[in-house]
């Protein structure tokens, strides 16, 4: 994205924290919408706190499509968990405001969590394939040591593919206008805010997700 030229940067204060705009046109309903976010929070992280809990308990249900379908649980308990509590914060007492630290670190959290989601949802796809199209190799296939290289591959890949966008994306200038019109702090705001030049950063993100998506339906 191309930026405007920033005139008496030297004079100015790089931004130390930002404001999350939320949902001002709606401001007035703050108290209906956090007991609404607040509700559909807690009733996530309790199912999902649930399929967890039972999985471990019952030994029918430890195979590779529970304990891909438990980990998958875990994560979206912390992606919400990551999003929703500064949310309500913003609908309950107004507190919009989130320091330049906090922002990256929640954006880095959210979008390797989120990285980490799609890629367990495709082992999920890969394990019911050979659960149905190989279902005399899939016991030997799906072992317990694969089923945990593959959750940790699933990680790993998350955490490296937005790790170094977010790094670069941290590097910018940001001296201009602190507002976000957002309700957490994501790579496309965030890049929007920076007055430096964003777009090797755009596509290095872009290209990275594009990359890996085409990698991951090869490999189904």
């Amino acid at each position: 994205m191309e930026k405007p030229l920033l005139v008496g940067a030297g004079n100015s204060t790089a931004v130390q924290e930002f404001t999350l705009e939320g949902f001002p046109e709606v401001q007035h309903l703050g108290k209906v919408l956090f007991l609404l976010h607040l509700l559909a929070y807690l009733a996530s992280v309790m199912g999902n706190s649930l399929i967890i809990t039972i999985t471990w308990a019952d030994r029918r249900l430890h195979t590779p499509m529970y304990f891909f379908l438990s980990t998958f649980s875990f994560c979206e308990s912390c992606l919400i968990t990551t999003v929703i509590p500064k949310l309500l914060t913003i609908f309950v007492s107004g507190r919009q405001r989130i320091s330049l630290t906090a922002c990256f670190i929640q954006a880095l959290v959210s979008l390797f969590l989120g990285a980490t989601i799609f890629f367990l949802m495709a082992m999920l796809s890969l394990d019911r394939y050979l659960a149905i199209c190989k279902p005399l190799h899939y016991p030997t296939i799906m072992s317990p040591r694969t089923c945990v290289l593959l959750v940790t591959a699933c990680f790993s890949l998350g955490f490296l593919l937005m790790l170094v966008p977010v790094i670069k994306l941290s590097q910018l200038s940001f001296w201009g206008p602190n507002v976000m019109p957002h309700f957490f702090c994501d790579f496309g705001p965030l890049a929007n805010l920076s007055c430096s030049e964003t777009r090797s950063t755009e596509m290095l993100f872009f290209s990275e997700l594009e990359g890996h998506s085409f990698f991951v339906l090869f490999k189904l």
